[in-house]
């Protein structure tokens, strides 16, 4: 595994023109990666069977918010890499604009999963539930400041309400969606169409 560390994101590559790429991105735009420190760029170039791409997002993901490049046809191991504890996740032939996209969201603790990726984080099962069938409207929206990468208290800010009634909700939520930390509840809000924006958030 190739590791260059930039001012202020962490590339690992595990292909030496992977690096490069991802390197002279970085290189071209400082001023887009304030805030971005705690970042590391994991790209795959292929090369890393599964099991090991896995191991050492959840080595890196103790230390950094990792956004994960990934090959088109790697698409499939996003659901298992965000249970490892990535937060972002491009394809290898992404524009720059995306990528940059990314690492903003990635770098605010939100999720970022770029549109190729969300089939493979949806599963090819049943449709979910529509939103409105399954949350209030209040939950509804809490879930999609959260999602967004807000803590509760940013949430409660925004909504006008207490610390104490926003972790209420998301206790509540939490229950009625069965899901267990904030990546499950992030791909819940994907699945619900709740979140906020496209492409970036995404989450999960």
């Amino acid at each position: 595994m190739l590791v260059r560390v930039l001012s202020d994101v962490t590339v690992f590559a595990d292909r030496p023109e992977l690096q490069e790429k991802i390197s002279r991105l970085l290189d071209q735009a400082p001023e887009r990666l304030s805030g971005a420190s705690d970042v590391a760029v994991l790209a795959h170039g292929g090369t890393l069977p599964a099991d090991a791409l896995v191991h050492c997002v959840s080595r890196l993901s103790r230390s950094y918010r990792v956004l994960v490049v990934l090959p088109e046809q790697a698409a499939a191991q996003v659901p298992e890499l965000l249970r490892a504890g990535a937060l972002g996740f491009v394809g290898d032939g992404c524009d720059d604009q995306e990528f940059y996209d990314a690492i903003g969201v990635v770098a605010r603790g939100a999720v970022y999963v770029a549109s190729g990726s969300r089939a493979a984080l949806i599963g090819g099962g049943a449709p979910a539930e529509p939103a409105q069938q399954v949350l209030t409207r209040r939950e509804q929206e809490v879930l999609r400041w959260i999602a967004d990468g807000y803590t509760h208290s940013q949430a409660a800010r925004r909504m006008g309400l207490s610390g104490a009634t926003v972790d209420t909700y998301v206790k509540r939520i939490r229950a009625k969606l069965e899901v267990r930390n904030k990546a499950e509840l992030t791909r819940k809000a994907i699945e619900l169409g709740v979140v906020r924006r496209e492409p970036l958030l995404a989450a999960a």
